[in-house]
């Protein structure tokens, strides 16, 4: 197959030019930002009317039916464009709450290094580069302004209905698809706006990240504090044992005081009892402020006694 009738990819730039489009990009993109914030039109301009047909050149059926491709053309692509601006609203639908929550992550650490300041400034301008895709979304979903073949296509001025003319039907479908072309582009024009400005934001939050990353390594983890409140029982081996022993000297007493024993015998045991109960309480308060202590540092793992 002969290649000359094929087309070749668009060829890499060459390197001494690569300054002048780099330039040209930035004056894109701020032509691209004037677009999203400017008013326009509601609708194209009027394009001049079509001349009268050459009467010795016969319409055909044919030219018809490329007046009929070329206007559906025009709305396929504005379906397309449709679609890949409902395709960036969904794109923003999970970026807003991402930026969000970065920037609470960022405000509530409340430092003041330059990391940080760095940080939010990232954040700052992925958010209105967010915006400005928003509003640029917005605007392509608004334009609703379209052309079509309607009543005056079969009706005159009079109400009477027309003569049919493949010559006035095909000039009908070129005007509407010349005007819904036009139109097509502008909303083509905020398409790409849309699709640009939320590019930006995804950049700069990728950025955004790498300073993010260094703030939360660096910041020092806030030390857990648990307080306690209400009754705290503490058991352990020596507990129950002291427990055991008091019990079985109040048995003791019951049977001493069942049998003939002096008194002078049986208050010596009772003084024994109250002081066995003084060291018993006195350790439980010790024990349970060592618990309580431990508790307000920053590890969580408990005691075995615990």
């Amino acid at each position: 197959m002969n290649t000359q009738f094929i087309a070749t990819p668009p060829r890499p730039v060459k390197s001494g030019s690569i300054p002048r489009h780099l330039w040209l990009l930035l004056r894109r993109m701020g032509y691209t930002v004037w677009q999203i914030l400017v008013p326009f039109n509601f609708r194209p301009e009027p394009i001049a009317a079509f001349p009268d047909p050459d009467p010795l050149i016969e319409v055909e059926q044919s030219h018809v039916d490329q007046c009929q491709w070329i206007f559906d053309q025009a709305e396929e692509r504005r379906d397309h464009l449709e679609q890949k601006a409902q395709a960036t609203f969904s794109l923003m639908v999970f970026l807003v709450p991402l930026l969000a929550s970065l920037f609470v992550f960022l405000v509530s650490r409340g430092t003041n290094s330059k990391m940080l300041v760095l940080t939010l400034l990232l954040v700052c301008v992925s958010g209105v580069f967010l915006l400005l895709g928003f509003i640029a979304a917005i605007r392509a979903v608004g334009v609703k302004e379209n052309e079509t073949l309607f009543l005056d296509s079969v009706l005159n001025e009079e109400g009477k209905f027309r003569k049919y003319s493949n010559a006035f039907r095909a000039h009908g479908l070129l005007y509407c698809a010349s005007m819904n072309t036009a139109m097509n582009d502008h909303l083509a024009q905020f398409v790409k706006g849309a699709h640009t400005m939320t590019a930006a934001a995804v950049l700069v939050l990728l950025v955004a990240a790498v300073p993010t990353s260094a703030v939360y390594m660096r910041s020092p983890s806030s030390p857990a504090q648990t307080s306690i409140i209400g009754p705290v029982t503490i058991s352990s081996p020596e507990f129950s044992s002291l427990r055991g022993d008091v019990a079985n000297l109040r048995s003791d007493i019951q049977k001493l005081s069942n049998s003939k024993v002096s008194e002078d015998e049986i208050k010596l045991l009772e003084e024994k009892i109250v002081t066995l109960d003084a060291k018993l309480a006195e350790l439980q308060r010790a024990k349970s402020a060592d618990s309580i202590r431990s508790a307000t540092l920053p590890s969580t793992r408990r005691s075995p006694n615990h």
